[in-house]
């Protein structure tokens, strides 16, 4: 199928999925016929296991928004959408390279929707002056002036009283948001892909060329690589020391203080475990500028790699510690998303110094620990949105003497359940609060509805 007939498709299947709609079902429905629609125009897609795979990401992410609708199933339908589109575009094409790709398409729209030749495809046969016209003549207009119709008559309290006068075949909204229907949709189906893109890509290696290995240029202009295999191994040694150091009177500080004042204790622990993600990040970075060119492949180098494997070790200890005080915070104070959010970071950073350690085991570019730690991110994203954590840390939190009722029927939304169940077994009244937010999501329209709210008992 032509470009251009998908992108106006979109467009209009977007408009009526959209209109008149809070953002639901809709956005998990317009996913799902978009990954059909590829698999259907491509059916070998269907015997490529990675295509697979990443259409399953698409699959998971879009019933988990169709579920419950929160900020990660948000993201999460949008990013795994995308990098099924782009795999199908061009299917080498690195996991970091599609993300620039995906950055500059958007603001690239501008330019882009003008070169008409590129995206709206002709026969030979003297069709391409009369839609070239037409296009030019009356939908970019008509598009433009749409746009700015709606947002003068807005703006003017007589202008606005005048348009209401009438009876109209067609609705400014709806105008606006076919509007932005077709960029959306003009952003996915053109998946342009620059040149200067295939070019980087083409670059972006885990592994050394055989020149690079046998290579002995000092990778810091002025300094002989001598002195930089020296300067690396008293770096790495200073900083296990240093650690070492800190690990210790980390958990011997933490071990000898009480929890007096919750406020405080709250402050001090996200303090540290902030701290402590960052240094983290750093001792990664740390790794990727020692071991980045010929130090991998210089002779004596086993000082400078057992150091190194030692800073990597000391870290994970350091991880263990954080993760340990952490739980300890849970148990005082209770499961937040914050919480939940430490617990995250740290399993990303353990990760990340697993495949640091690789990296130097097996003298790899840096780019592999950027490119693994990329897919981990992606699948994280996708998996994290699986599992309703507003009832996790609603059933973990109420079974607590302390539990703060405010945060858990105010703040947090798909754990409506769980608190029924809980005022239930206690002959509680159900808070007003609860009770209209349940209301207001089972009586949404099914476009705009989540499956959560209404699978609930009347």
């Amino acid at each position: 199928m032509k470009k251009q007939f998908l992108i106006f498709i979109s467009a209009a299947v977007f408009t009526v999925l959209f209109y008149n709609e809070e953002m639901g079902v809709n956005l998990s429905v317009f996913a799902l016929l978009l990954l059909l629609a590829q698999l259907v125009m491509v059916p070998s897609l269907i015997r490529d296991k990675k295509a697979l795979l990443l259409a399953s990401c698409v699959l998971l992410s879009s019933l988990s928004h169709a579920w419950l609708l929160s900020f990660a199933s948000f993201v999460s339908v949008i990013v795994s959408s995308f990098v099924f589109r782009y795999y199908v575009t061009d299917p080498k094409l690195r996991l970091v390279t599609q993300a620039l790709v995906y950055l500059t398409n958007w603001p690239a729209f501008i330019v882009q929707v003008f070169q008409i030749e590129s995206w709206f495809e002709f026969d030979k046969n003297g069709s391409k002056q009369t839609f070239t016209k037409i296009f030019s003549y009356f939908l970019i207009p008509f598009l433009i002036l749409s746009v700015f119709f709606a947002v003068y008559v807005s703006s003017s309290e007589w202008l606005s009283g005048w348009y209401n006068r009438y009876e109209w075949d067609f609705n400014i909204l709806m105008i606006l948001v076919f509007v932005f229907g077709f960029y959306v949709s003009f952003v996915f189906w053109r998946s342009n892909v620059y040149n200067v893109f295939k070019v980087l890509d083409g670059r972006l290696l885990w592994d050394f060329s055989k020149q690079q290995q046998g290579s002995t240029k000092p990778t810091i202009e002025g300094i002989p690589l001598e002195f930089e295999l020296r300067s690396g191994i008293i770096t790495l040694l200073c900083l296990d020391v240093m650690l070492l150091f800190f690990i210790v009177v980390f958990n011997l500080e933490n071990a000898g203080q009480s929890i007096l004042h919750i406020s405080e204790y709250s402050d001090r622990t996200h303090d540290q475990i902030y701290l402590i993600i960052g240094s983290i990040f750093m001792a990664m970075l740390v790794i990727l500028f020692f071991f980045k060119d010929a130090l991998n492949f210089i002779k004596n180098n086993g000082k400078l790699l057992l150091f190194a494997k030692i800073w990597l070790v000391l870290n994970g200890i350091l991880i263990v510690s954080a993760f340990y005080q952490n739980t300890l915070y849970v148990q005082e104070l209770g499961l937040t998303y914050k919480r939940l959010g430490v617990y995250l970071f740290l399993i990303l950073c353990a990760i990340g110094l697993c495949y640091s350690y690789l990296k130097i085991q097996f003298k790899r570019k840096n780019f592999y620990l950027v490119d693994r730690m990329s897919w981990v991110v992606y699948f994280t994203l996708i998996l994290c949105p699986l599992i309703n954590w507003s009832s996790v840390i609603t059933a973990y939190n109420l079974k607590q003497e302390d539990a703060d009722l405010y945060y858990l029927e105010h703040q947090l939304n798909g754990n409506e359940r769980v608190l029924l169940k809980y005022y239930k077994q206690r002959n509680l009244a159900v808070p007003e609060e609860v009770e209209k937010r349940i209301a207001y999501y089972k009586n949404l329209p099914f476009l705009s509805s989540q499956f959560y709210y209404k699978s609930m008992e009347q």
